[in-house]
């Protein structure tokens, strides 16, 4: 009988041991199934941020002020939904920057305005580049087509591309944090401005705070408060002094390399498919390579014959693919114009005016664009750049040059 209420005892105590760890070590749910937001189907994406006072007044200022709000009304789109607290985070970083400039403060309402009404031109052109910046940044939080984050899921997320400009961008599905749980949470998006570039470490992450807000037309994502509009490129875009346009037309314009007499170089030497043209197809997927000799004073010539003489004051060439790696970057050159009429090469060394020279120069990364100035206001009828030295200096006989995109510009000096 002693030992029945010992047994007894002994059990209850396991029981209520147990309880109470169960009770206090509640299961984990683990990850969460994102499902769309009820409730939100019978709005537009439009009306859905409308609907939303106090929250997505600055998104809805430059929706409507740069012609979103068809896009949002009608088509079929996703959206990731900055707050007002990111845009008011960018203009605070503006504006701070112009406070240490002796600049007065801009807002929101007058980049999104643009030059209207601003007689002075150059005061009038910034204000319409500020303009299309805007526009190029808005269309960031605005994507072809509708994705849910389960399109996002596969791998290492998926690239996707902006109403406008075909911008890319980025998203891949992750998961919040639950329950002490890491990653054991709600669905969200990391979405990425990858600056158009190939490499991961070079893009701008930010997160959302709520996914796959179902609308008539589109899927609703919430960016978190702590978001930055524009990334971390707004006040850089709004700061840009940009670059002058691109005045080679390889449409009209004449374009060839010359190789010295007794080098045996040859455009595609090295590889057939990496030819002087693919210095002019917009893409630094593509690039130029050839053999340079210093020892022998072998310099290959770059030429370029505008269809009309044309004036140009500043120049830039973008590193390939593997420049950096094999020592194959530019390291000297020279820039010249003539007015004689380079049917060929054949026009005397002593015709061309020298406009720029380089030496020593260093680049930091494969793909970097980089670009030179210099002052002239002549329209040359025709241009060359004249390699001298490539890689580390070290000259070692036939060293390789290679180059992605090579650009000529001009810039008014009235801009």
């Amino acid at each position: 009988m002693k030992r029945s209420i010992l047994f007894g005892k002994y059990f209850a105590a396991v029981v209520a041991i147990a309880l109470i760890v169960q009770t206090g070590c509640k299961k984990e749910k683990g990850y969460y199934d994102s499902t769309p937001v009820a409730g939100s189907g019978n709005l537009t994406a439009y009306e859905y941020l409308k609907s939303k006072p106090g929250i997505y007044d600055s998104l809805l200022l430059v929706v409507n002020a740069l012609g979103y709000q068809q896009t949002l009304t009608d088509s079929s789109v996703t959206v990731f939904a900055p707050s007002n607290q990111s845009f008011k985070i960018a203009i605070s970083n503006l504006n701070a920057i112009r406070q240490s400039l002796g600049q007065a403060p801009v807002y929101l309402t007058q980049l999104a305005k643009g030059g209207d009404g601003i007689t002075d031109p150059k005061a009038r052109n910034k204000a319409n580049r500020d303009r299309a910046q805007l526009d190029t940044m808005v269309s960031m939080y605005i994507l072809r087509n509708q994705y849910t984050s389960t399109d996002f899921s596969v791998g290492d997320g998926q690239s996707v591309a902006t109403v406008r400009n075909n911008y890319p961008m980025h998203g891949q599905r992750i998961y919040g944090d639950a329950e002490g749980h890491v990653g054991g949470g709600a669905a969200l998006i990391e979405y990425a401005d990858t600056k158009r570039s190939l490499f991961v470490s070079n893009w701008s992450k930010s997160r959302t705070s709520s996914v796959d807000i179902k609308t008539k037309n589109a899927i609703v994502n919430l960016m978190n408060n702590d978001h930055v509009f524009g990334f971390d490129s707004f006040v850089s875009r709004m700061t840009l002094i940009p670059a002058p346009p691109d005045v080679i037309n390889p449409k009209t314009d004449s374009l060839w390399v010359v190789f010295p007499a007794g080098s045996g170089y040859t455009d595609g030497q090295v590889s057939a498919g990496e030819i002087y043209k693919n210095l002019f197809d917009n893409t630094v997927g593509t690039k130029f390579i050839c053999f340079i000799s210093v020892q022998n004073n072998w310099y290959p010539t770059l030429y370029w014959k505008p269809k009309v003489p044309t004036p140009v004051n500043s120049y830039s060439m973008t590193s390939a693919n593997d420049s950096k790696q094999y020592n194959r970057n530019g390291r000297a050159w020279r820039v010249q114009g003539t007015l004689a009429d380079p049917a060929n090469d054949k026009v005397p060394d002593a015709q061309w005016v020298t406009l720029d020279v380089r030496q020593e120069q260093n680049w930091s990364s494969n793909y970097q664009l980089r670009r030179w100035d210099f002052n002239n206001t002549v329209a040359y009828k025709a241009y060359r750049l004249v390699l001298l030295q490539t890689g580390d200096g070290l000259n070692p006989p036939d060293q390789l040059f290679q180059i992605s995109e090579w650009t000529m510009n001009y810039q008014d000096p009235n801009q």
